[in-house]
């Protein structure tokens, strides 16, 4: 067989007759037993405390299985997550209206589709582009840079409620960019 390039994928690597790739592509075992053993340990070893029902002492245990989980992390945190929330529906420990409670929020909703704006600027090129357009205005000295950014933050408040989601999606894009375009790029030093 032909050597591959460094460059390959190490599952791709593996694949056997057939083109099917022989190793395991879900969970990673280990912490995934340690998670779903804490949980277990938790729910059927330890006795329930007098004055909690047997569902505050699932809820308990579905808790402890998920931190571990994220801790240990079988999958990443939000694969995680979700599994919890599953086996919490799936038992009966959570009703619906309860286990999708959160996704009601709107400040989540903010925050997310604001991150999907930070991968839209990066990918676009939109964030270099409006860096510019305030460079070229306001960016005659670092005072009137910052006016610019304050002044373009204080309009985009208005659609926007959530700072954090403002934040983090959408300034701090733009200030990188801003940075990168006035010749201060952090990771040139």
């Amino acid at each position: 067989t032909a050597a591959l390039p460094p460059s390959a994928d190490p599952p791709t690597a593996q694949a056997g007759a057939g083109g099917r790739s022989r190793a395991w592509q879900g969970a990673k075992p280990v912490p995934l037993a340690i998670a779903v053993g804490l949980g277990l340990l938790v729910r059927f070893a330890l006795p329930v405390p007098a004055g909690l029902s047997t569902q505050a002492w699932s809820t308990l245990a579905l808790f402890v299985s998920t931190v571990a989980g994220i801790v240990v992390a079988p999958l990443p945190p939000p694969g995680v997550a979700l599994c919890a929330l599953a086996v919490g529906l799936l038992t009966g420990t959570l009703t619906f209206a309860e286990g999708v409670a959160a996704f009601t929020d709107e400040v989540l909703w903010l925050v997310f589709l604001a991150f999907f704006f930070t991968r839209g600027f990066a990918k676009t090129g939109l964030g270099d582009r409006i860096a510019l357009s305030i460079v070229k205005a306001v960016g005659h000295t670092t005072l009137g840079l910052a006016y610019g950014l304050n002044a373009a933050e204080g309009l985009l408040a208005a659609g926007m409620p959530s700072s954090a989601a403002r934040a983090a999606g959408v300034f701090y894009p733009l200030v990188v960019s801003t940075a990168k375009a006035s010749g201060s790029d952090p990771k040139q030093g």
